[in-house]
């Protein structure tokens, strides 16, 4: 199926990786003492409500770009091949610097942890409270991938079958979850089989929903200036949680919290009445197809960013300005990377197996 960009959706996983790189920046002057560890809160929270936006948007745009294609073997293959092509070669290359940096920081890694890595199989070290590849945000891509294969197992049969299959396995899967290791309370999963069985998948059920509802209305709802209200709404969500006293590992009641607010984010963003202003919404727009890149390599420009920072005189050392510095800057090494790496890389591989490279908008 043909489906137009959703100029919104674009600009919300922009908001998303933003929201990730606010994290990541933020942990810097915590660690260091010049921001409390009430921000810590903070933080994680903003990394929370963009790893669950983008759940939702992945959701939403597979059934949307797939939703013609069950019941074929051909199909399916096609759909399972653009997915790794769109996700794995850019993934193994930041790999290779990331595993260098924690080398460079004496921490262990081994052959075993790579290759785990590489193939996307979740695991935990002795010590890690939670399962966390090489390159540790990639533990959403093994989410990711996890989707990927059931979508495709799911396009095998036929469309009420493979509906049945997409909306009906993780639910079933988690509630037989629970009755080996308990919801309440809540902990971090640290092996591969709680992992998998995470109540975090539900945000991809939750995206395929939005995507049916969409898809069945002939005209979809008509909300004006999206992004804005998309704000509100992630103000909101994290307001509640702070106010309300939330921590981590996040309670299973303040996880559904936060799949509200990237769902309803997400809702706003299918809008066919936004508006938007020319020049942002193209700046907008770049740094939404660029946000895979941006996701997977901020990190390491973090660590160069902040490398710098400790050598300015400490008048000068703003942990606040470090953040503002930090989003610009990571937004563009991201889409320098989309330009230089990730989409020559992609079409090339695509060219290499007679492939029609895959749109930006249908992945992380």
């Amino acid at each position: 199926m043909t489906q137009r960009k959703i100029v919104h959706l674009q600009t919300l996983r922009a908001i998303a990786a933003s929201a990730v790189v606010a994290t990541h920046a933020l942990e810097y002057p915590v660690r260091r003492g010049t921001l409390g560890q009430e921000y810590e809160v903070l933080a994680w929270s903003l990394g929370w409500i963009g790893v669950a936006t983008f759940f939702v948007i992945s959701g939403l745009i597979m059934i949307r770009s797939a939703s013609d294609d069950f019941g074929s073997e051909q199909k399916a293959r096609r759909f399972i091949h653009r997915r790794l092509i769109r996700v794995v070669p850019l993934y193994w290359l930041a790999t290779l610097p990331f595993a260098a940096a924690a080398i460079a920081r004496g921490e262990e890694v081994t052959l075993s942890m790579i290759v785990r890595s590489l193939l996307f199989i979740p695991y935990a070290v002795p010590g890690q409270e939670a399962t966390r590849p090489i390159v540790a945000q990639g533990w959403t891509l093994n989410f990711e991938i996890l989707f990927y294969v059931l979508f495709t197992l799911a396009l095998l049969f036929r469309r009420r079958m493979g509906l049945a299959i997409l909306i009906g396995f993780f639910p079933i899967v988690i509630l037989v979850r629970s009755a080996i290791w308990p919801l309440v309370p809540y902990s971090d999963p640290t092996t591969p089989l709680a992992f998998w069985s995470d109540p975090i998948t539900l945000l991809f059920v939750i995206g395929v929903l939005i995507g049916l509802a969409e898809m069945r209305r002939v005209t979809w709802h008509q909300v004006r200036h999206p992004i804005a209200w998309t704000l509100l709404v992630f103000a909101a969500t994290l307001a509640i949680f702070i106010l309300g006293g939330g921590s981590f590992p996040m309670p299973i009641w303040w996880q559904g919290l936060f799949a509200l607010g990237a769902a309803l984010s997400v809702i706003l963003c299918t809008s066919a009445g936004g508006h938007r202003f020319p020049k942002m919404g193209r700046v907008a727009e770049a740094a939404g197809d660029a946000s895979y890149s941006t996701y997977l390599l901020h990190p390491l420009l973090l660590m160069v960013l902040a490398a710098a920072w400790d050598r300015l005189p400490l008048s000068a050392q703003s942990p606040v300005l470090f953040v503002v510095v930090a989003l610009p800057l990571c937004n563009l090494a991201g889409y320098a990377s989309f330009r230089l790496v990730e989409r020559p890389l992609t079409r090339s591989l695509s060219a290499l197996t007679g492939r029609r490279p895959p749109l930006p908008a249908a992945a992380l």
